[in-house]
């Protein structure tokens, strides 16, 4: 093969040199590879260059380059290779969903090699404007498709890794993470006063077990120890592939849960058993063994979005209240039971947490009503320094 150097005429009549170069056979492919590099000034220009790949060659061997992928592809094969192994069906379809509804559309026809950190920083604004809440969902997301390049050796670097965050703007509305307890109280007082039971009772029992929305929306009756105040968690509501609701297992095997609940959840799950079953029979449709507590109108499987959307009219009617989610009363029993005195491996075990790190990393909220206490109690030990000083110099007086 030729590795020699030569000049020659570029179209524009100036001089040019290039060379060729034998880069021997690809251990991927069993093919001869050469290259030809060209558009060198002078012939000095194109030694060092020739040198610089002899030597690169010498020490790394001869590198193909990846076939360029569109993004969409690499994500597809994402999906299809890691993600479906790591998660239920349900988690599967939801992120697929998001992928097609909000990162694919910006960012699926684009070749992944070329995708900038620029690309990245102008779809991550464009989110926050869009979603406001769940756009560093998809920035997470979006990322997780660079990483598994890198892995495959599309990749070297992610450049969803160094955009900045941007903060979401199109939204006055104030949202929270979890209620205080006052203002548990107040939601609670108001939901009961201005909506039907069966949401006053969906999100007490929220509040008071500190259940996950799916959790709550497969219980049966039959689930419910109204004797020994006990409810037994084994079973959550999810969507499939095709958007259908089915009933599965739990997230964790930790989910798989018995728990104690107080007189009043109980007292208020007795009340809203009477009222659906009153309910039914006026609608000629019978009461099933296996009867679930929360269903639609119809006795069927009720929409994981039917809570947000009472929330939704909750607080349209009370524009003054903070807004938190569905997920958000988890947030909230857990915060209130630390300010209860809750141990940790307590509020694990209640919660289903698998591991006691998702319990401190989550749930540590500390309540307002707990960091004015504990500056009271800062300030209280201080004072007791003070005093016990006063006292002591009073007493060394007299040896003056």
């Amino acid at each position: 093969m030729n590795n020699s150097i030569k000049k020659y005429t570029k179209k524009n009549g100036t001089t040019a040199y290039m060379f060729k170069k034998y880069l021997g056979v690809d251990p991927l492919t069993g093919k001869q590879k050469e290259t030809t590099r060209r558009g060198f000034k002078t012939i000095k220009e194109a030694k060092i260059a020739l040198s610089r790949l002899e030597v690169e060659i010498q020490e790394n061997g001869i590198q193909s380059k990846p076939k360029k992928r569109k993004y969409k592809e690499v994500c597809d094969e994402w999906f299809d290779e890691v993600y479906k192994h790591r998660v239920k069906e349900s988690t599967f379809w939801n992120t697929k969903l998001i992928f097609e509804k909000h990162i694919l559309p910006k960012l699926g026809n684009l070749f992944i090699q070329n995708i900038s950190t620029n690309h990245c920083q102008k779809f991550a604004n464009e989110w926050a404007i869009e979603s406001n809440k769940r756009y560093d969902r998809y920035i997470n997301y979006a990322g997780m498709i660079f990483k598994y390049a890198i892995s495959i050796d599309q990749l070297k670097t992610n450049p969803m890794e160094k955009i900045n965050i941007p903060v979401a703007k199109n939204s006055n509305i104030s949202f929270r993470k979890y209620y205080e307890r006052d203002e548990l109280i107040d939601f609670l007082d108001r939901m009961e006063n201005q909506f039907p039971i069966v949401r006053y009772t969906f999100f007490s029992l929220l509040a008071y077990t500190g259940l996950r929305k799916g959790e709550a929306l497969a219980l049966q009756w039959a689930d419910i120890n109204f004797v020994g105040k006990k409810i037994t968690i084994n079973k959550t509501l999810a969507s499939g592939k095709h958007g259908e609701l089915l009933i599965q297992t739990p997230k964790t095997k930790a989910s798989n849960r018995t728990i104690s609940v107080d007189q009043h959840t109980v007292d208020l799950l007795k009340n809203w058993r009477t009222a659906q079953c009153q309910e039914l029979k006026l609608l000629d449709i019978p009461i099933e063994p296996t009867q679930l507590i929360f269903t639609k109108f119809d006795n069927h499987l009720m929409y994981p979005r039917t809570p947000l959307s009472w929330l939704d009219s909750f607080y349209i009617k009370n524009p003054d209240m903070f807004r938190i989610s569905p997920h958000g009363f988890r947030h909230t029993h857990a915060s209130l039971l630390f300010a209860g005195g809750a141990t940790m491996k307590q509020a694990q075990s209640r919660l289903g947490h698998s591991t006691i790190k998702t319990t401190m990393n989550v749930y540590t909220h500390v309540t307002k009503e707990d960091e004015e206490e504990t500056a009271d109690i800062f300030a209280a030990f201080m004072e007791q320094g003070k005093s016990l000083g006063q006292n002591l110099g009073q007493k060394k007086s007299p040896l003056k």
